[in-house]
């Protein structure tokens, strides 16, 4: 049966954790508030991004401090992206798909603005029908992003399956009928991954190949 992979970007095809959290923690620095460490970030990553900042305070962040802390977040961030690299397997996943006859997009929470030159400057443009990041506001939750996606591109749910590192990943999946495989080498603890009950992979090649098993 023919498939369409929708691949996440930040911790699944990208391996860029360590430039988010080095992002996260200069964007609490100006705030005045304690650097985190990987597993504090694992420990509490969730989207919408404001509620991570949330838990992670054990309060309700203020308007302002949203605001600042997402701003800053995406300043530092793009700065410091030029020095994270693809996943170890990731050309090899995206190749596996091309030799299945399958179709493969892109779909990010990232701004549409910076992510288009960082995947060319990766040398995987050419690979992918359409590569979508956000025009708006960012933060958010993916699941409206993808039913714009797939719908712009006019791919049938049925036979798509999104490959992501996060729950909101599959809520996505779930919420316009695809199909989900999570990837463990990303934001989250695998135990958090196991809870959503979807397929999980531990490398890219090994999701590709689950993808055909849906």
């Amino acid at each position: 049966m023919s498939r369409h992979i929708v691949w996440d970007w930040n911790g699944t095809l990208l391996d860029d954790l360590r430039i988010v959290l080095d992002a996260v923690n200069l964007s609490m620095g100006a705030l005045g508030l304690d650097p985190i460490d990987e597993v504090a970030y694992r420990d509490h990553f969730t989207r919408p991004v404001r509620s991570f900042y949330d838990s992670l305070l054990g309060r309700l962040v203020t308007d302002d401090e949203w605001v600042r802390l997402n701003q800053g977040f995406h300043d530092h961030y793009f700065v410091l992206s030029p020095a994270a690299r693809l996943a170890p397997d990731a050309r090899e996943a995206l190749s596996s798909v091309e030799r299945r006859g399958w179709g493969q997009s892109l779909l990010s929470m990232s701004p549409q603005s910076s992510l288009e030159s960082v995947v060319e400057s990766a040398g995987i443009a050419h690979q992918f029908e359409a590569i979508d990041g956000l025009s708006g506001a960012t933060g958010g939750t993916k699941a409206l992003h993808l039913e714009e996606h797939l719908s712009g591109m006019g791919v049938d749910a049925g036979i798509t399956v999104l490959v992501g590192d996060t729950p909101d990943d599959a809520a996505a999946a779930r919420h316009v009928g695809a199909s989900v495989i999570l990837y463990d080498g990303g934001s989250h603890h695998l135990p958090a991954l196991e809870e959503v009950g979807a397929p999980i992979a531990h490398t890219l090649v090994e999701a590709v190949d689950l993808a055909g098993t849906l």
